[in-house]
């Protein structure tokens, strides 16, 4: 409770220091520099030599990653969609479907109880359900476009790690640490999280409008009413009374987590904090009645496979035994960094 407190009224810093950490994100995972390669790899159009970066792992592996076009997340994005598809019906997967959805109903069936318990539990703690926000607008002529909605409570703090503009702000921050270190994964890492941004955003607002469900602080009745297949333009205008299954905050966090957790495996302390802070966010949505229990399952899992899907793209993970390339035999130019090149013959047997 005094804990509590102290954190309540000390929530600007709190935000400072999260807008900070996101910033240095790149920089607090340390991670070493790749050593510059050349690569040839099979395309439909032959073999290609293109240009990579090898980062050694601490599990006997190495990391490839390939240097990113700018926006070529872009042209990944229809191939997700099909991706996710393929995975969400593969017969290896299908036990772990029937999980989803076992759990799913467990939980809607008591998720009134749950979020009665988490709002007896927040209350006790001093913990505000409200959401409060500072909008932060942008005049231009006469009109003010709103840029940013700065939280100014501890649980608008939390509710805010699952929002759109800190994964927006994390794959910037990669993205220029990427380009003034010349450091292929980081910028990797900031093209996936991008692509898993859009494909993940628009299959959840897709079930959204498919279920229909009422946020809590909308229920009309105990678990909130189903209102399937709702109007678009219904929809539109009251957004709050359809829009709690799945959760998208939890899906966008979920989807980072797993992202900057599999380009960065060494570093071992990403998932058990990225993990932390979903559990904070998963506390604060339901005691500000923005979500139930039972829409965490599904959001959970769209943000693993989503993030997982990204992940897939743009590099090669591969044993130090292993070999990358097209042909077994072969001749080929190798940089070596600063301006070091050289020719290698490979042969794999």
């Amino acid at each position: 409770m005094i804990l509590l407190g102290i954190l309540g009224g000390l929530y600007f810093r709190i935000k400072a220091l999260m807008l900070i950490l996101i910033l240095l994100l790149p920089l607090l995972l340390m991670a070493h520099s790749g050593r510059d390669t050349l690569l040839v790899v099979k395309t439909r159009k032959g073999d290609r030599l293109v240009k990579a970066q090898v980062y050694e792992s601490g599990d006997s592996a190495r990391m490839i990653f390939f240097r990113p076009k700018p926006f070529g997340f872009l042209t990944r994005i229809p191939s997700d969609f099909a991706d996710l598809y393929k995975v969400s019906v593969k017969k290896e997967n299908l036990g772990n479907l029937g999980m989803i959805v076992g759990t799913t109903a467990a939980l809607i069936a008591v998720d009134q109880h749950i979020t009665d318990a988490v709002n007896f539990v927040g209350n006790g703690i001093g913990l505000d359900p409200d959401r409060l926000y500072h909008r932060v607008e942008l005049s231009i002529g006469s009109a003010r476009v709103p840029i940013i909605d700065i939280p100014k409570n501890l649980n608008s703090i939390f509710y805010s790690m699952g929002e759109g503009w800190p994964s927006l702000l994390i794959a910037g921050s990669f993205w220029g640490y990427g380009l003034c270190k010349n450091d292929y994964r980081a910028r990797q890492t900031s093209s996936q999280l991008l692509e898993m941004f859009v494909t993940l955003g628009v299959t959840v607002q897709a079930i959204k409008r498919i279920s229909g469900r009422q946020s809590p602080f909308r229920a009309t009745q105990p678990g909130g009413a189903w209102h399937p297949l709702t109007n678009p333009g219904v929809y539109q205008k009251d957004v709050s009374n359809y829009d709690a299954f799945p959760s998208g905050h939890l899906a966008t966090a979920m989807a980072t987590v797993t992202v900057i957790a599999g380009n960065y495996p060494d570093n071992h302390w990403v998932k058990p904090v990225g993990y932390s802070l979903m559990g904070v966010l998963g506390f604060a949505m339901i005691h500000n009645g923005v979500h139930w229990m039972g829409d965490y399952p599904l959001a959970l899992a769209i943000g693993y496979a989503s993030g997982r899907i990204a992940l897939s793209r743009g590099h090669k993970k591969e044993s130090r035994h292993g070999s990358l390339w097209s042909a077994r035999k072969m001749w080929m130019p190798v940089a070596y960094g600063n301006g070091g090149l050289g020719l290698s013959y490979r042969c794999v047997f």
